[in-house]
């Protein structure tokens, strides 16, 4: 259940940030933090919240300098309501997608897809604008984020290691 809880609250946080920009992001924050008070793994989640800040600087910061897209509710190197997307999405990563840390090429597929379907909602729902085509875009992005989602993946992996299986016995003696 708890599983379910951290993608719900992860699309909550999204939508917030989307459709209210900065202030939406507001609310998303308060969210973040009461995942981040409940967490079991609290320094995990606060490493992988370090690192995808990074990551969205860089990643979204140079995409915004090279004209790639342009946001309604700008802010540099990228607008607050979006850094706090990639805040939330580093919360998912040792919970409800931690599945991913056992198979990278999986990772791979699942950002080459996510990915630029979340920017492309985005677009949609005017949060944003891609300056180049819809398909050289939806395909830049799907090239990055099949690369990157594995980087992110493999980083959680590290500082949060999980079992490859449950070594709970299925009859207790």
């Amino acid at each position: 259940m708890k599983l379910v809880i951290n993608a719900l609250v992860y699309q909550a946080v999204w939508f917030l940030a989307i459709l209210w920009g900065n202030t939406g992001a507001l609310f998303g924050c308060i969210l973040i933090l009461i995942l981040l008070a409940t967490s079991e793994q609290k320094i995990a989640d606060i490493r992988m919240i370090g690192f995808l800040i990074f990551l969205g600087l860089l990643v979204d910061g140079t995409l915004q300098q090279v004209g790639f897209f342009s946001f309604s509710n700008p802010g540099l190197p990228i607008p607050f309501w979006l850094l706090v997307i990639w805040v939330g999405l580093a919360m998912t990563i040792h919970h409800s997608l931690s599945w991913l840390k056992h198979n990278l090429p999986l990772a791979a597929i699942f950002g080459g897809l996510g990915g630029p379907a979340a920017y492309w909602a985005g677009t949609r729902l005017g949060a944003a604008s891609f300056n180049w085509s819809l398909s050289v875009s939806l395909c830049i992005l799907a090239v990055i984020w099949a690369l990157l989602f594995p980087i992110i993946v493999f980083y959680g992996r590290k500082v949060h290691p999980v079992k490859m299986y449950d070594e709970t016995p299925l009859i207790k003696t």
